[in-house]
């Protein structure tokens, strides 16, 4: 009489992968983590006088205006998010360009970040970071990726990226030059326009690089 392996249980009968391969204990933990993580900044809400509600409701809810205040903002933080998870996914498990996907993908996520945190903005100037560094440093981090991709895909050129970083320069320039000036000022409304549609562009760049390096891991294993 032979005995049954226990990881026959957790298999389906018909010999597919499972479809679940994390552990129960990792979800418990990632749990723990999160409500770890939201009461820490509850606590540090509380401690500063920031009343809880407006750190876990909508803002648009708890401020009582328009569901749509910020769509174009945030919109770009979801498109960055998605590049980032998007390339990080790639540089795990592709064969080609781990590096420079793993460049993007940190890049994305901090600028995702910054624009949701007004980090370079209203955070960093606090501790004595003026913006401009912070908006040099992103220039510095794009011209940085611009060189690496360009001498990857040479000898075709990255029309996407080159869209994507003209349309973010032309926002740069605007919003180091444009102070705000009432709720219809054009000089705004056209840099947040720019910069959406740049995130946009970079999104869909990335997306096309991410998919070619795992369908390329893909062809290397149904040749071996």
């Amino acid at each position: 009489m032979t005995t049954a392996d226990p990881q026959d249980h957790a298999l389906p009968r018909t010999g597919a992968e499972p479809l679940d391969r994390i552990a129960p204990r990792l979800y418990l933990l990632a749990a723990l983590l999160l409500a770890g993580a939201v009461g820490l900044l509850l606590g540090a809400a509380w401690l500063r006088g920031v009343p809880l509600l407006q750190m876990l409701d909508d803002p648009a809810s708890y401020h009582e205006v328009s569901p749509l205040s910020g769509l174009v903002s945030y919109g770009g933080v979801w498109l960055m998010s998605s590049t980032a998870a998007i390339c990080a996914f790639a540089a795990h498990v592709g064969t080609r360009k781990r590096g420079l996907l793993a460049g993007v993908a940190a890049f994305s996520a901090y600028f995702a970040l910054d624009d949701l945190l007004m980090l370079h903005e209203a955070v960093w100037p606090r501790i004595g970071i003026p913006e401009e560094v912070i908006l040099l440093g992103f220039a510095a981090a794009l011209l940085a990726t611009l060189l690496r991709t360009r001498a990857l895909a040479a000898p075709a050129h990255p029309f996407g990226l080159y869209l994507a970083l003209a349309l973010m320069a032309g926002s740069i320039v605007i919003d180091l030059g444009v102070t705000p000036d009432g709720e219809n000022d054009a000089g705004t409304i056209i840099e947040d326009v720019l910069k959406f549609v740049a995130l946009g562009i970079w999104t869909l760049f990335w997306t096309a690089v991410a998919s070619a390096a795992v369908t390329a891991r893909n062809g290397v294993q149904r040749r071996s």
